[in-house]
């Protein structure tokens, strides 16, 4: 991409987006080594891990959640609400993750754990959820502030992922993390501005996906928080209306929405995530409905998890496909003329309930 084409980019990208997403690898790094013995405080409890957040600081929870049911026999559980689940208890580890630290569905979840007196940890930028939890001697890990909760995804997840592996539920090697981070890094530097666009996925996907609607589609391993995740980018980034389901409940029901007239579908554009653990049946139920459904709407895009195999290089193949989502709905939001950052919006309705509260 030329000198001209990234100017034309931060025209549009006033508040560069682009370079959050370009520091993920940075963030994942800096967060890991600042963790240490985070979440050490949780240790010696049997329950399940409970994390708690909303929008942006729960992608974290469930990417988190998707990687410990592959080979964990203890499961983690993901709060977006008001309340914990009524097995919480003093054997419950809870973490509370707001990056504003004034999300007040977590604020209360926050509240809730102490009064159950689950053992909690605290995962923000300050806020009234930082205050909260200093004041109650709640341990707390503390991440840069000043970025909108998606853009600071590397700074949530890291602290949550050593948090995890800390007490057991998920144990990660540091080795794993930095190859991970490495790998992170080759890619961003592939699909950044000034790579060359024929070799750069993110923007070469942009072109096929502009005026069509992303339905993403992954199997049942630890993508669909991926999955999720790029349908959330291409709504808030991109501004753009986006869906995502996951296989095999899919071709049990969404698949007959296919047979709709041609004009409701053919704006569809069907995007499958998939990754070499993906379970043989599944990966076969992909390549079919693939097959199937990809000439009846707007095209369609096959992507590969991109790491070595097994265990060992799962961190590196979810960061590969998390990556092509954000830059790829950072370029879509540029070619709509839209600034990726501003969600005014969600703003909207969050000052329409601070104003009833008060």
């Amino acid at each position: 991409m030329g000198k001209e084409e990234q100017a034309r980019h931060y025209r549009v990208d006033t508040e560069r987006m682009i370079d959050s997403v370009v520091g993920l690898p940075d963030q994942i790094e800096d967060a890991w080594e600042r963790s240490g013995d985070f979440g050490s405080s949780l240790e010696g409890t049997s329950g399940p891990l409970v994390i708690c957040g909303m929008g942006g600081s729960a992608i974290g929870g469930q990417m988190l959640a998707d990687l410990v049911k592959t080979d964990s026999s203890r499961p983690v559980h993901l709060e977006r609400g008001y309340r914990l689940p009524e097995f919480t208890g003093p054997e419950t580890p809870v973490v509370c993750i707001s990056y504003s630290g004034n999300t007040e569905e977590v604020i209360s979840s926050f509240r809730g754990a102490l009064a159950r007196r689950c053992p909690t940890a605290v995962i923000t930028s300050g806020g009234r959820l930082g205050e909260e939890a200093a004041g109650a001697g709640i341990p707390v890990h503390i991440t840069p502030g000043g970025m909108p909760p998606r853009a600071a995804l590397g700074h949530i997840f890291a602290p949550l992922l050593k948090a995890a592996s800390n007490i057991g539920v998920y144990p990660v090697p540091d080795e794993e993390v930095i190859a991970a981070v490495r790998k992170l890094r080759d890619l961003t530097k592939r699909f950044s501005l000034g790579s060359e666009p024929a070799g750069n996925t993110a923007m070469q996907l942009t072109k096929k996906l502009y005026g069509k609607i992303p339905l993403i589609y992954s199997g049942d391993g630890f993508l669909p928080a991926v999955a999720y995740r790029w349908k959330c980018q291409f709504n808030e980034n991109s501004k753009c209306m986006a869906f995502f389901n996951t296989f095999a409940e899919l071709g049990h029901n969404e698949i007959m929405g296919w047979d709709s007239p041609e004009r409701l579908r053919e704006d569809f554009f069907v995007i499958m995530l998939s990754d070499s653990e993906d379970h043989p049946r599944i990966r076969k139920r992909m390549e079919i409905t693939y097959q199937e459904l990809e000439p009846l709407g707007g095209g369609g895009a096959w992507i590969e998890s991109d790491g070595e195999k097994g265990r060992r290089g799962r961190l590196a193949r979810l960061f590969s496909v998390l990556a092509l989502g954000d830059f790829t709905s950072v370029y879509l939001a540029v070619e709509y003329g839209k600034d990726p950052t501003p969600i005014e919006k969600i703003e909207k309705i969050k000052n329409a309930l601070k104003t009833e509260d008060e």
